[in-house]
């Protein structure tokens, strides 16, 4: 009777030994040691905390019926910042609740790897995880913030969010043998609004390389929710074969899913919706073999690249990482409504000459009232085969053999489709967190004197404006520095602008906008000179060097003077900083000895550019040595759809006369207008507008006037659009630097120069 007591106690030691094992509640700073412990089926509770600048190294060994799992003991109570990564290797281990926010991973890493040195993961599992805001100092500095290596790997119901710097979001990696036909599973994931980053390189997901185009990598992506992915031109590349995506929703993705490498891949049933945005997508198709079918794209209004469906033109004799033929592909049953752009042979150039072959394009619906026929021939379509497509377009509207006009399909049914809904995808402990920052729209009023603006900003809050009650100086000892939204701007009503100037003993700018900045300013005077024993401005408004967020600014009724150092530009955007959006009207630029306004930071010719959107109007421009107007995107990379420049309305007034000058140089804008503009006495020594544009780019020059000026240097003779004047301006009063045309002159009844 003893022996058997004594066996039943040691049974029960034993197996309350087991489920402490199983069911263990540990810090998180001593999870690398415990998981060397792990069992098959055991579970290791996180304790709840916030931990810095930890390196997570996991090596598990699970089962398929009993894992190893990681899990939060309260998901998104986890929070891991500062110098941070997670690194995963072995069989069956699954993280669960971690929640990675405001920090960096180490330097040459991602902040998750399924892959710890040289061993990667294998039927290993990350759910329920959170990245956001995961950023290094500069735009520039690359990582992603997922690099899945291994097999049978599942990356299901995370959220990445907040992505701002140069990088793919999340990389399917096929370098190795062991990485490919990797099975992986990449679904019901929140991926929250990147920005426009201006260049290559900034896609959301990534499955393979050029390299590896031939390689089959078998990666499902499906049921994910892609909410305004706006990096670049493809939000999901697909650059390996054997690939499905499939139910996936794309909300206002000013991008498409790329079907750029590879063969043999399949997207089907994912639904598109641009919502009207500008270059909104949906699938550009390269290479052979894919199949297109039940994808419903509504409202999408981007064209070319970014085309409701792109079918591209191949490079004859092609290497992998140009463009392949397009053969042997299906495009069935797909709905587009209220599509601007269904385009065939997309890319047709010098060098893309050869058409598509063998696309079967049956069994579609095309709705829009707006169109007369129901796609664009990029490049002849012989190769296409048209059967059974439904039409509802402008009436009288001519059809090609293979469409029928029809009522299309049910447009309730259509929006009711099976793909991923917001709250399906992503972390289930909570929705995107917001990023927005309340504003106070309180006005704080100051006075002339010395760092009177300086202190008004050090007590402003996000949305406050500062308003200048009266003339005279306001000098700062030290920049402006704008990190939040704020307006300064002059009172209502004054007789002449409130001058602002610098006169800090070491060199700094009188405007440097940082990262979350977003400036307004009007009426106000930023004069160059330097004080007797102070250092001269490097700048009137100027970026901080090396910014990772995009930044906001808009410049109205302000006026730029007495710039006597070549290198001191009153408005500039720095190398590796960025603005979706730069307004800059009815403002004075004179007496300048570098250029007005340069967004040229960018040298790379890597298709970099500094501004996506920037529009200059009614704008003077008089006594300028270097260019009125400087914006460079170099190179031939078609990842991006900017910059888009809007120039109206403007006067140069001798500007860069020096030899081989140029007034205004637009090199690589995508977009580009220049209307009513006024070229007087300017670009002498040699042009008033210098360009270096793609044929594919829409470049138009319209109603300008070219007195005593130099000409217009243009690459495809095809931009200028109507005649151009050749009128001796008179100005309302040139003495004042008043540039408006007296009403009298053919410039003002022609609507050209200031207003």
């Amino acid at each position: 009777m003893k022996k058997i007591l004594f066996a039943v106690i040691c049974l029960l030691l034993v197996s309350s030994s087991c489920a402490l094992a199983e069911n263990t509640k540990i810090s998180l700073t001593d999870l690398n040691e415990k998981i060397k412990q792990a069992q098959p089926g055991d579970t290791i509770f996180i304790s709840s905390g916030i931990y810095k600048d930890i390196n997570i190294e996991l090596r598990g060994f699970g089962t398929k019926t009993n894992p190893v799992v990681i899990k939060a003991s309260k998901p998104g109570e986890v929070i891991i910042t500062g110098i941070s990564s997670l690194k995963i290797a072995g069989e069956w281990l699954v993280v669960n609740g971690l929640y990675f926010k405001d920090g960096t991973p180490p330097s040459g890493s991602s902040v998750i790897e399924f892959r710890l040195s040289s061993e990667a993961a294998n039927n290993c599992r990350v759910t329920n995880c959170v990245i956001d805001s995961f950023n290094p100092a500069s735009r520039d500095i690359a990582f992603s913030y997922v690099l899945m290596f291994g097999r049978h790997n599942r990356f299901d119901h995370n959220s990445l969010l907040n992505k701002l710097n140069i990088g793919v979001t999340l990389i399917v990696m096929l370098n190795q043998e062991r990485d490919q036909q990797n099975f992986h599973s990449i679904d019901h994931n929140y991926f929250g609004p990147r920005p426009v980053f201006g260049s290559n390189g900034a896609e959301t997901i990534r499955v393979g390389t050029a390299t590896q185009a031939l390689k089959s990598s078998n990666t499902v992506i499906e049921y994910n929710y892609f909410d305004r992915c706006n990096g670049e031109v493809e939000v999901v590349s697909i650059k390996s074969a054997d690939n499905i995506i499939r139910y996936n929703s794309f909300y206002e993705c000013q991008g498409v899913l790329a079907l750029r490498h590879g063969d043999r891949n399949i997207a089907n049933n994912n639904f598109f919706d641009g919502n009207g945005v500008k270059n909104t997508g949906g699938v550009r198709i390269v290479n052979a073999g894919h199949k297109v079918f039940d994808n419903v794209f509504y409202r999408l209004k981007g064209g070319r690249f970014f085309a409701a469906l792109a079918v591209m033109n191949a490079v004859p004799n092609s290497l992998p990482n140009r463009y392949c033929l397009v053969e042997n592909v299906d495009i069935k049953g797909n709905s587009f409504v209220n599509c601007n752009h269904i385009e065939f042979g997309v890319g047709n150039d010098e060098e893309r000459t050869l058409e598509p072959s063998d696309v079967r394009f049956f069994n579609n619906s095309i709705i829009n009232n707006e169109i007369s026929y129901p796609f664009e021939e990029k490049a002849s379509v012989k190769g296409f085969i048209f059967k059974d497509n439904f039409v509802k377009m402008a009436a009288g509207s001519k059809l090609p053999s293979g469409f029928i006009y029809n009522a299309g399909p049910d447009m309730a049914k259509l929006l009711s489709n099976e793909a991923a809904k917001r709250e399906q995808c992503g972390q289930s402990w909570t929705l995107s967190p917001s990023s927005q920052v309340s504003k106070s729209n309180s006005i704080i009023k100051i006075k002339a004197g010395q760092d009177n603006i300086l202190k008004a900003l050090s007590r402003a809050k996000p949305g406050d404006t500062i308003e200048l009650g009266e003339t005279g100086d306001y000098p700062v000892s030290s920049d402006i520095f704008i990190d939040f939204p704020v307006t300064i701007k002059a009172a209502d009503n004054l007789n002449a602008r409130p001058v602002v100037r610098y006169n800090g003993s070491k060199q700094g700018n009188i405007v440097t906008i940082r990262d979350r900045g977003e400036l307004i300013v009007k009426g106000l005077a930023f004069y160059g000179m330097g004080e007797p024993g102070k250092s001269v401005p490097g700048s009137g408004i100027s970026t901080q060097a090396g910014m990772i967020k995009p930044y906001y600014l808009e410049v109205d009724n302000c006026e730029f003077f007495d710039y006597p150092e070549g290198s001191t530009i009153p408005v500039r955007g720095l190398k590796n900083t960025f603005s979706e959006k730069i307004i800059i009207k009815n403002s004075l630029f004179r007496a300048i000895s570098a250029d007005a306004i340069n967004f040229a930071g960018e040298k790379d010719d890597t298709g970099k550019y500094n501004v996506e959107e920037l529009i200059i109007e009614n704008c003077s421009f008089n006594r300028i040595l270097g260019l009125g107007i400087n914006v460079y995107r170099g190179g031939s990379d078609e990842s991006t759809a900017g910059p888009e420049v809007n120039i109206s309305n403007c006067t140069f007034e001798d500007v860069c006369n020096k030899e081989r000058g140029s007034v205004v140089k637009l090199i690589g804008a995508q977009v580009l207008n220049i209307s009513g503009c006024n070229f007087s006495n300017s670009g002498r020594g040699g042009v008033s507008i210098r360009l270096d544009e793609a044929t594919f780019e829409k470049v138009k020059i319209r109603n300008c006037n070219f007195w005593n000026s130099g000409r217009i240097l243009t690459m495809t003779n095809k931009v200028v659009e109507g005649e151009m004047s050749n009128i001796r301006p008179e100005y309302e009063d040139a003495a004042k630097f008043d540039y408006r045309s007296v009403k009298s002159n053919q410039l003002y009844i022609k609507k050209i120069g200031v207003r």
